[in-house]
């Protein structure tokens, strides 16, 4: 989602550099100001490297994040409903085992 917000990513080429991205909380994306500037940085240190973004770019992985939550809390609902589907399945339909439904849609003659 980074990248595809326009996050860039970057190196560490010294080891001071190195030292920056192994000091930087796993798995969050932090701000910091440089130069009057503002940045969003998220370190991947298994792949020796960071993403970094400014404002806009944090702004739309902001957006990606809510619509993929949405997407995957419909993914959710829609299993849900397919389990409960599927629990319901085994009553082989609503009459099954129950008799007839008489005219007025009660039950039918005992």
């Amino acid at each position: 989602m980074l990248a595809a917000s326009g996050f860039k990513t970057i190196t560490p080429k010294t080891a001071a550099q190195q030292q920056k991205l192994q000091k930087l909380p796993p798995g969050k994306v932090t701000m910091i100001q440089k130069k009057g500037k503002t940045y969003y940085i998220f370190p991947d240190p298994a792949h020796n490297l960071a993403y970094v973004g400014g404002p806009k770019q944090y702004q739309q992985y902001q957006q990606l994040r809510a619509d993929n939550k949405l997407a995957k809390e419909s993914l959710e609902s829609a299993d849900m409903y397919q389990d409960t589907e599927m629990e319901w399945s085994v009553w082989g339909g609503w009459d099954a085992g129950f008799g007839s439904f008489g005219p007025m849609g009660g039950p039918g003659p005992y």
